[in-house]
């Protein structure tokens, strides 16, 4: 926790990277899973999002080019082949060296974003637009598809990629990564409440199909029951550790899922479990005791060993 702070003050005085700057990532220190949430354990509701809010925000920002083309090669990078990447809803490895620049070019990938960029962020020096916990491989073609559609159920199989529906004004991925989308809405909603300095107004998940300008995306209660149903995979696992490696900041409930049913439960009518119990910690060894610690240390020791030597 002590480590993490220091980090996060480096950044503040350091400011974010220049568009011109090279990508490189920010020197991060290494994720204590009992530490880093701890003060979010027992909450529930309103409050745990802000506090969960609060562990996100400020973080380290990137330029969406070159850095972030740089970001989702490690990112979503072919565990079986490290010259490619995996697309998000065709699951199709594509050469890292196919990006998208212009031009006929339909199986090229591109970079897709989850929450929409039109719902809110449509400029790129607004944090969420360089955000890599939204941001995703995608092949070109079902990335236009997909426009800024909310995420419900139901439609027509997309022609390319046929577990893919398209509804009115819909979208509905195949359900291999319907929860990792899930996650991501969710990470936004609580990232972005429209309280820091990132440029990005106050993102909401609500529970209908919503209008290109909203900061709002849909269906909330559906990504709940997607979230549920499809459990957080090693490789989503692996993808937090990425972007936590570049922004300084993780997906929640990437790392603990239990945390989206008592904030969103109660409005999509799913019951809510006890909230969690704060867990056993250990001592934190990084952070040195106070000097007056090591006075009171100093005399109980001296009076002890005074006391030997009169018995002695």
């Amino acid at each position: 926790m002590f480590t993490r702070h220091i980090a996060l003050l480096i950044v503040l005085i350091t400011g974010w990277p220049a568009l011109g700057q090279a990508c490189t990532p920010f020197q991060q220190p290494a994720y204590d899973a009992t530490l880093y949430y701890n003060s979010a354990f027992g909450l529930h509701g309103a409050a745990l999002k802000a506090e969960l809010n609060r562990f996100i925000r400020n973080h380290q920002a990137y330029s969406y080019t070159p850095c972030m083309w740089s970001m989702l090669e490690e990112a979503d990078e072919d565990p079986a082949n490290p010259n490619n990447i995996m697309t998000l809803y065709t699951q199709r490895s594509v050469p890292k060296s196919q990006k998208d620049q212009g031009g006929n070019t339909p199986d090229h990938w591109n970079r897709e974003h989850v929450w929409a960029k039109s719902h809110g962020f449509p400029n790129r020096s607004q944090h969420a637009h360089t955000d890599g916990h939204a941001l995703h491989a995608a092949d070109k073609s079902v990335n236009a598809d997909r426009l800024d559609h909310d995420f419900a159920e139901g439609g027509t199989p997309n022609w390319e990629c046929s577990q893919c529906l398209e509804g009115n004004g819909t979208w509905e991925p195949p359900d291999a990564v319907k929860g990792d989308i899930a996650r991501m809405m969710f990470y936004m909603d609580t990232r972005y409440e429209g309280t820091d300095f990132s440029g990005t107004p106050d993102l909401t998940l609500v529970d209908h199909i919503t209008s290109v300008g909203d900061a709002q995306m849909g269906k909330l209660c559906t990504l709940l029951q997607w979230h549920l149903d499809d459990p957080v995979s090693s490789k989503e696992r692996q993808r937090n550790a990425v972007v936590y490696r570049w922004q300084g900041n993780r997906n929640p409930f990437v790392d603990h899922p239990e945390f989206a049913v008592p904030i969103w439960g109660d409005t999509c009518g799913i019951a809510v479990a006890p909230a969690p119990a704060v867990p056993e910690l250990p001592i934190d060894k990084e952070v040195p005791l106070p000097l007056w610690a090591f006075a009171l240390l100093g005399a109980l020791l001296f009076r002890t060993a005074r006391t030997q030597a009169r018995r002695g």
